[in-house]
């Protein structure tokens, strides 16, 4: 083995000729000199943390390649931790870097590229002196990058790191991870809406995003609350900036305008969520204060009469740019498909950042959300010979007195905490909160395929749930053997207080149930009180670890697994408990869930991988004895190849997998309608996925994907029905967008398209079932770039106005998709 140098970090000790355009004031230079004390220390500190036996280690190179995790942070401690970990000695002036910051370096590189990496659009470039490395001045990308009147490199928003156009189609992740990753370094599928994703799209909503994602099928529950599924199975894992929440987001992200991207795991997650799910997870990241100024406004209309607009204003607040602020407000009115239906929606989030330290950052925000809404509760009934009508799809079957109103606040504080030898350590706190209030009549099924008359029901209910997470963790390379690995440990803990108020017409008919036909105008009932009144507290606690081991230069074994506690106080009012329900308790106590990967790097593009993940996870459902029924647990095994091409502007992914569960609660169909589960039996899913994200040119890029999924039955001694799980997910789903800026004199016109291609789906009882065929529809863009700030697109979805039901929620309740619709946006971006 070669004998290097130890591995040192050398700043210039001489500060470069003060500019004319520099102010002379005394305490201007003993900032910068302090700047420079303190960066020299820090890589000071890092060189002197590594083992001695890192000196005789073999260097990184120029070809060799060794992994990296390193947090965002001022560029010059971003670039003096990588020469550490790289064991390379770096000169450079540290005041030229002052005001710059890096988002970090995740995943396999070279000396060279790691540095390349990380200085890409900064004006600077590594340059190997043969016995170290320094930096050389290169031409500015653009004017912009610069401000008027300075000669050296002065504080400007910069992001070094990946390809600034890498990070922006394929941006690194969280999800499956604590600290971000390039989605080639997960054994896990992974899907990343990004910001220019939600744009091209137009997506308004978390709906919106999910269906555009490869892999994931959405089944509506009602008007309002959706359920997504991934590989048959119910997505349950729900994450905000990376900390668990046990509410479904669908409720607390009526849109998408507060955040910045939405990241999609597809398999079980248990690491990242409490005993997880075993469909996969979503994490939605919060739009962050940015470093400059910028203001972003959008409006909006369309058919339906859709209409709205967005206001995104953020930037520094003082002048060296230590604080930061950022707003935003959206609204949206829009009439709904079915006759005299409407939904308006109101956001503000605001976020504020402080850098308390160059080592500390400190993040807190807010957000409050309004969605008021008439709309059918319940999708169009089924006749009794398990046939749907055809009924037009503005047909409107709910009562006129119909009314909804959702209102979510969220609260969030985040403390990052830069530490000695390139660790880092993070302490988040979420708090959620939700108020629900429905009032509702609608005839449901089965119908008379004679007459259409059904079973007339009116509800009204409220419901106000309150949640505070917090997860601490702490992240950092360890070196072993001669090899740099990456550990993780942390901390969570999740509370959740819910309550659910059911209002009664009158003691001897509480849901005020009548015959009626579908199209009655059904009275408003006087509700007389609560029939029932019922609180859940719950409380979960866990540790977790994971590890990503260094085997050999091409071989990462990834480890980790979590320990779990939970209970759960369920306590009805007894002044309000038509069905009597008795006060119950439950726990599960330092329950283990592990899981293990291998990843193997074939090349610089190619990577294989193998994955193991154990699912356990407490259900809070009774059979009619009243008996908690049984933990769903299982495991799935996933291997795959993904790809990486320029510089990480492009993504591919082929996987398959194998998940096999037990005990999934399921309606009793013995008691429809009564709140009853039984536990089905042991269920398989299999199949693969095949993905592509990004950009095939500067001007082209892609965001699709096709799954084949096939589920059954392994044992049905508990449900010999079969119900609930065969029908749930699609066997082929294929979707896909592209977009194209045109070239030449037409480069201010773009265009695109995409599909979204299902084969059948269907919902049984374990008597009949109710079908829909395969389907596939269309979506078009145009876009013009009128200025370098105004830009104007229309969106077309759904182009050949195909009508289909896109989601069947069990027998009694089927969902149209969306007719065609036209939707013009401008926005104006101002940075």
């Amino acid at each position: 083995m070669t004998s290097i140098r130890p591995s040192t970090v050398r700043r210039n000790r001489t500060r470069s000729a003060r500019r004319s355009s520099e102010p002379s004031a005394t305490p201007g230079w003993r900032r910068t000199a302090g700047v420079a004390m303190r960066s020299a220390l820090l890589a000071t500190t890092l060189a002197a943390l590594l083992p001695a036996g890192a000196a005789h280690a073999q260097p990184a190179g120029t070809s060799g390649r060794a992994s990296y995790a390193i947090a965002p942070g001022p560029l010059g401690d971003v670039l003096a931790q990588f020469a550490a970990q790289a064991h390379v000695p770096l000169s450079f002036d540290p005041s030229a870097l002052e005001g710059i910051r890096s988002l970090g370096l995740s995943g396999r590189y070279s000396v060279q590229e790691g540095f390349d990496a990380l200085l890409n659009g900064t004006g600077y470039a590594p340059e190997d002196k043969g016995n170290g490395w320094s930096l050389r001045r290169v031409a500015q990308p653009s004017a912009s990058a610069t401000v008027a009147g300075e000669q050296t490199l002065a504080p400007v928003a910069v992001t070094a790191g990946r390809d600034r156009a890498a990070a922006s189609v394929n941006p690194a992740t969280t999800v499956g991870s604590k600290f971000p990753v390039s989605q080639r370094e997960l054994p896990q599928s992974v899907t990343v809406v990004s910001q220019q994703q939600i744009q091209q799209q137009n997506m308004q909503t978390l709906n919106d995003a999910m269906r555009a994602t490869p892999g994931i099928s959405i089944a509506q529950d009602d008007s309002e609350r959706t359920t997504f599924y991934s590989r048959g199975f119910p997505v349950t894992s729900w994450l905000l900036d990376g900390v668990p929440t046990v509410q479904n987001l669908t409720s607390v992200a009526p849109n998408l305008a507060m955040f910045d991207r939405v990241e999609v795991l597809r398999g079980p997650d248990g690491f990242l969520n409490g005993f997880g799910s075993e469909g996969g997870a979503v994490n939605l990241v919060r739009k962050r204060a940015p470093s400059t100024f910028s203001a972003n406004a959008e409006l909006f209309g369309g058919t339906y009469s859709d209409f709205g607009g967005m206001l995104d204003v953020g930037g520094p607040l003082n002048q060296a740019g230590t604080l930061r602020g950022r707003v935003v407000g959206d609204v949206q009115t829009q009439h709904l498909m079915q006759d005299s239906t409407w939904r308006h929606d109101k956001l503000l989030y605001g976020t504020l950042e402080a850098d308390l330290t160059r080592d500390t950052l400190l993040r807190v925000g807010a957000s409050f959300s309004e969605m008021d809404q008439k709309a059918m509760w319940t999708g169009l009934p089924s006749y009794s010979n398990y046939t749907l009508p055809d009924f037009p799809r503005s047909t409107y079957l709910g009562a006129p007195w119909n009314d909804n109103t959702y209102f979510n606040t969220t609260a969030f504080a985040e403390l990052d905490q830069k530490l000695a030898g390139g660790w880092n350590a993070r302490l988040a706190f979420n708090y959620l909160g939700s108020r629900d209030d429905v009032l509702n009549g609608t005839v449901g099924g089965p119908l008379d395929p004679a007459t259409n008359d059904g079973t007339a029901s009116s509800t009204k209910w409220h419901q106000s749930d309150d949640q505070e997470s917090l997860d601490a963790v702490l992240s950092g390379p360890v070196r072993l053997l001669g090899r740099t690995h990456q550990l993780t440990v942390g901390a969570s803990w999740r509370h959740e207080n819910l309550r659910v108020v059911n209002d009664y017409c009158s003691a001897d008919n509480p849901f005020c149930s009548s015959p009626a036909n579908v199209f009655s105008n059904l009275p408003e009932p006087s509700f007389d009180g609560p029939v029932s009144d019922e609180t859940t507290t719950s409380n979960e606690y866990g540790l977790y670890g994971n590890a990503r081991i260094s085997l050999a230069d091409p071989l990462t074994l990834v480890v980790g697994a979590r320990v779990s506690w939970w209970n759960s106080n369920f306590t009805p009012n007894p002044d309000a408990n038509y069905w009597g329900d008795p006060g119950r308790h439950n726990d599960v106590s330092g329950r283990v869930t592990p899981y293990a990967g291998l990843i193997y790097d074939i090349n610089n593009n190619y990577s294989v991988y193998a994955r193991y993940t154990s699912i356990f996870q407490p259900q809070s459902t009774y059979d009619m004895s009243g008996n908690l029924l049984k933990p769903l647990e299982g495991e799935q095994y996933e291997v795959g190849v993904k790809g990486e091409y320029f510089g990480g502007k492009l993504n591919t992914a082929l996987a398959l997998f194998q998940l096999t569960e037990k005990n999934r609660a399921l309606s009793d169909p013995r008691f429809p309608g009564e709140g009853f589960s039984i536990a089905a039996g042991k269920a398989r899913s299999k199949g693969f996925e095949a993905t592509a994200t990004g950009q095939l040119t500067n001007d082209w890029s892609v965001f699709g994907g096709y799954t084949y999924t096939q589920t059954e039955y392994l044992d049905n001694s508990t449900n010999p029905t079969g119900i609930g799980f065969s029908s749930i997910a699609p066997k082929h789903l294929f979707k896909l967008w592209t977009h194209y800026q045109l070239p030449g004199r037409l480069h201010p016109f773009s265009v695109g398209g995409g599909a979204y291609v299902s084969s059948g789906i269907s919902a049984t009882d374990g008597t009949g079932t109710l079908r829909q065929g395969g389907f596939a529809t269309v979506d078009l863009r145009f876009g013009y770039q009128v200025n370098r700030q105004l830009s104007a697109a229309v969106n077309v979805t759904n182009l050949f106005d195909r009508r289909y039901f896109a989601s069947i929620e069990g027998t009694g309740s089927a969902f149209y998709g969306n007719p065609r619709q036209v939707l013009f946006t401008l926005r104006y971006a101002m940075q």
